[in-house]
């Protein structure tokens, strides 16, 4: 009898651990925010292209229950700088957002879209992941400069957990690089 009692409570324990473990899917901490509508998530920076002229520059933001994406512009490095024209100018970034539809966690965002799902906004829908493609678009790859280089494609993923507050709560991850 003690050992089918025993028997029982180890059972119990284990599928008590195992529910437990699937509440937050995500092991890693991410940043996190509440987004109320007119706000942005403003990324600003190299992500894994280190060796690019100018750091990739948008803001996604909440509007009328649209996470709308906004290509902005940046200052070129030090570097690029040096190069004769370089140093007023400034280098534009071409960013897109895609649906990845409802996930359970941040985590579960992993892969990237296909460039036919990249647009400029995305319906925003609690519990629904979503990925935005950043790269450069100021043409310095056609020059024959070495020190002059376009960011390659950066991704940044987001996900809306849970509506909250008039807005949602939003876990995300700049840069993003999808398992491999």
């Amino acid at each position: 009898m003690k050992k089918m009692r025993f028997f029982a409570f180890a059972m119990a324990a284990v599928f008590t651990m195992g529910f437990v473990s699937c509440a937050n899917d995500d092991d890693i901490e991410y940043d996190e925010f509440i987004l109320h509508e007119g706000e942005s998530i403003s990324v600003e920076g190299y992500g894994y292209d280190t060796t690019a002229s100018y750091p990739v520059c948008f803001d996604v933001q909440l509007l009328n229950n649209q996470l709308v994406v906004i290509s902005k512009s940046s200052k070129p490095s030090e570097q690029a700088q040096q190069v004769p024209g370089m140093n007023n100018r400034d280098c534009t970034t071409d960013a897109k957002i895609a649906s990845f539809g409802k996930v359970k966690a941040l985590s579960k965002i992993d892969e990237y879209p296909a460039a036919s799902e990249l647009h400029e906004s995305a319906l925003a829908e609690e519990g629904f992941g979503y990925v935005v493609e950043a790269h450069g678009s100021a043409n310095l790859n056609s020059y024959s400069n070495p020190n002059l280089r376009d960011i390659t494609s950066q991704y940044m993923r987001i996900w809306l957990e849970e509506a909250k507050d008039g807005g949602y709560k939003v876990r995300y991850e700049f840069p993003f690089k999808a398992d491999e």
